[in-house]
């Protein structure tokens, strides 16, 4: 077994989570590749991170649920697993905390763990690009203006909606931006797509729940319009936009190493006032 480390430097501050990782594999002999963001003056041979999941057979990325978003971003395809160690705040996506690393570790190499899949929408702009979201992809002005967005799906126009933007969330996005505009909680294993707008400019829009062997087409001719990928700002369109969506055909991976149940997760993490 090899194992690629992955941090994020904002929140492992001096990489010392990391670092204390690194100990407990060179203690076992576990080999493993660590990436080029946390390539300090004591951790040398550092690989880029898209070139982690050709060289390991599970990522550990320390951080929070945008760290391992953006671990999913670099990993596309590959399928290689990821085991999330909480250092932010909610962690919906993590499952450990920094001092869990040795048990985790322990269970890695006895193979006492399992995988949980979580689908992901792939979003396809005129060019061909095709960009992959975990959470949302997102059709919105770039000018932080109200936009006029058409909603088609599997070929049937089904609304016009005016607002900030339309979001399509996978089930895990559920619990991120489209809760934020009051869209539905889907359990991981629905297999559906939400399809909502921010800020409506309407007394009459409604999120939508549509099934995720769907196509879902939005287009606007609205101007400077741009794709926002999982929080990123992944392209911008010169003239009319469109972007079609649909489930990828691959899944992200993580491992779970307590059986916990969904909804227990959702009361403890989102029960919550203030920080």
């Amino acid at each position: 077994m090899k194992i690629g480390i992955y941090s994020n430097l904002y929140k492992d501050v001096d990489a010392k989570a990391a670092i204390a990782l690194m100990e407990i594999l060179n203690k076992k002999g576990i080999s493993y590749s660590i990436s080029t963001n946390i390539e300090t003056s004591i951790i040398k041979n550092a690989i880029p991170l898209n070139d982690l999941s050709k060289d390991s057979d599970v990522v550990i990325a320390f951080g929070g649920d945008g760290t391992m978003l953006n671990v999913i971003s670099y990993i596309d395809d590959k399928a290689i697993p990821i085991l999330g160690v909480n250092l932010g705040k909610i962690g919906f996506l993590t499952e450990i905390d920094k001092n869990g690393l040795k048990k985790a570790v322990e269970a890695l190499e006895k193979g006492e763990y399992s995988i949980e899949t979580r689908s992901l929408v792939r979003a396809q702009v005129p060019t061909g690009e095709k960009f992959y979201a975990l959470n949302e992809a997102i059709l919105t002005s770039s000018k932080s203006q109200v936009s006029s967005i058409k909603i088609n799906i599997d070929n049937s126009y089904t609304a016009t909606v005016r607002g900030d933007g339309v979001i399509v969330s996978t089930p895990t996005g559920s619990t991120a931006y489209s809760l934020a505009c009051n869209g539905p909680i889907l359990a991981p294993s629905v297999q559906a797509f939400i399809v909502n707008t921010i800020c409506p400019h309407s007394l009459h829009s409604v999120p939508m729940v549509v099934e995720d062997t769907s196509e879902i087409v939005l287009s606007s001719q609205s101007s400077k319009m741009k794709l926002v990928i999982d929080g990123k700002d992944r392209y911008e369109f010169d003239g009319d936009a469109e972007v079609k969506m649909r489930k990828a055909s691959f899944n992200a991976s993580f491992i779970r190493l307590n059986k916990q149940n969904f909804y227990q997760k959702l009361l403890q993490k989102l029960s919550f006032w203030g920080d």
